[in-house]
């Protein structure tokens, strides 16, 4: 893995090969590794990267709550306070809806819910790089750009560590393992 990005995107593909080995059963067999792997992880208290998610949720909150804040501080002066208010709720709304649909879908083992978690902390990066450039120009003030880029970056960081990589595969390998087994169709 050479670098972060690479890195990432690597375990996105692993998960999605291993997503595309789920209905063919009985040909695919997971390997004595994983099982290792599984049952090392079980066997602990708590997995490594158990922190991750919740981590992962407070840093896109908190940058979702900047994109909010630049929102509102943009329609305030033109479009009036009720407007601005309820485009900030539904800023808020929309990135915990994205939130919920990626973690939800990573923790039931779906590399579907990685791709979306990627996707919201590079998106968060991206608005507070805008709105730092529109603050620079006058445009609005840099509170909510700034909250929106330390909570895109944080989340960037949690994603692309070792112990979101641990933890992701771990709910990949027993979702794989549990429909291998027969196990039923959850987690």
């Amino acid at each position: 893995m050479d670098t972060p990005r690479a890195g990432l995107n690597a375990l996105i593909a692993q998960c999605r090969k291993l997503e595309a080995a789920l209905p063919g059963q009985d040909e695919a067999r997971s390997s004595p590794a994983m099982h290792r792997f599984v049952e090392a992880m079980d066997a602990r208290r708590a997995p490594p990267g158990m922190w991750s998610p919740l981590v992962l949720a407070v840093l896109v909150m908190a940058g979702g709550l900047g994109v909010g804040i630049g929102v509102l501080d943009l329609l305030l002066r033109d479009a009036g306070s009720a407007l601005a208010a309820f485009a900030l709720v539904l800023v808020c709304a929309g990135m915990a809806l994205a939130l919920a649909i990626g973690v939800v879908s990573f923790m039931g083992g779906h590399a579907f819910g990685l791709v979306v978690l990627k996707r919201v902390a590079l998106g968060l990066v991206a608005v507070g790089i805008l709105g730092v450039i529109a603050w620079t120009q006058g445009d609005m003030r840099a509170v909510g750009p700034v909250v929106a880029l330390m909570g895109g970056l944080g989340a960037w960081l949690v994603l692309n560590s070792n112990g979101f990589y641990v933890f992701a595969g771990y709910q990949m390998a027993r979702r794989y393992m549990e429909r291998n087994r027969g196990g039923g169709p959850g987690a």
